[in-house]
């Protein structure tokens, strides 16, 4: 394998003048992983994919979305309610880091920003392969829990005691298995960076992507944890029954955020995954 290189910070400009912060990882390759984290997280959900053992032949690559993090956090709707500044962000992010061919990694709304690629971007004959982590991908009955709308509409509350309160149980509810305290106040620490004028402009948006997943044509893997309570196990199950070819792995005993709760498991199907397809 290649020899692993130290994690580094960069920034990439979107087409729309918005700054990205990206951290990238493992080694110095032209094929890799993209990681991309879900609705009021940051490029941190991915920090036990970026040190993994199992991924340091590939390169590796988190970024915060717009409104997220320590990435640009324009005013206005206009800036988070269609598909193509999502596809655009990505494919900034993947040309930014100089990969020829990339596994894409979905975790929750993640998965939402991958199909936006596939539908609005040219670059998507780099992509070697998909995977689907927790990841919304319709709206419809028994795939988002009424408590995961419930509680995402009160993180919109302009009392900040009542939004803080909600994103901490909102990162709590993440959980089947929770982790370390510590872990959880880094987490609600960065929940808190994205404010809730960028949250309203992401929840508008209709969500279906059927006839782009029937369509496509890579390698597709989707994990789900079992447990999850927010985004529910038949909406990864509808997610693999779409796209022709998906894999479905299912983790007893899960919930919402895999790569935390099982990184080992998680690092082993994604090691196991990009071993197959990323050459």
């Amino acid at each position: 394998m290649t020899a692993p290189t130290p994690q580094k910070l960069m920034t990439v400009q979107s087409d729309d003048h918005v700054t990205l912060s990206v951290t990238v990882s493992g080694a110095n390759s032209d094929t890799g992983f993209v990681f991309i984290h879900g609705i009021l997280q940051s490029a941190l959900s991915w920090k036990y994919q970026l040190s993994a053992p199992e991924l340091e032949g590939w390169k590796t690559v988190a970024y915060d979305l717009r409104g997220h993090g320590f990435s640009s956090k324009p005013v206005g709707t206009s800036h988070y309610a269609t598909g193509e500044v999502w596809a655009r962000d990505l494919a900034a992010v993947i040309l930014a880091a100089g990969l020829r061919r990339a596994i894409l990694v979905g975790w929750s709304f993640g998965g939402r920003v991958m199909l936006d690629f596939l539908e609005n971007t040219a670059v998507r004959d780099r992509i070697a392969g998909l995977v689907f982590i927790d990841a919304n991908t319709k709206n419809a009955p028994g795939h988002i829990s009424d408590e995961c709308m419930d509680v995402l509409g009160r993180t919109l509350s302009p009392d900040m005691a009542v939004n803080i309160a909600s994103r901490r149980q909102f990162i709590e509810m993440c959980f089947e298995k929770a982790p370390h305290p510590n872990e959880i106040e880094e987490m609600v620490a960065y929940n808190n960076m994205t404010t809730p004028d960028v949250l309203a402009g992401m929840l508008g948006r209709p969500l279906d992507h059927d006839e782009t997943m029937r369509k496509i044509d890579c390698p597709t893997l989707v994990l789900h944890g079992a447990k999850d309570r927010l985004s529910l196990l038949r909406g990864g199950e509808h997610t693999a029954a779409t796209i022709p070819n998906a894999e479905l792995i299912t983790l007893p005993g899960v919930g919402h955020m895999p790569q935390f709760e099982e990184p080992d498991t998680v690092n082993r199907a994604l090691q196991k995954f990009g071993e197959d397809h990323l050459i």
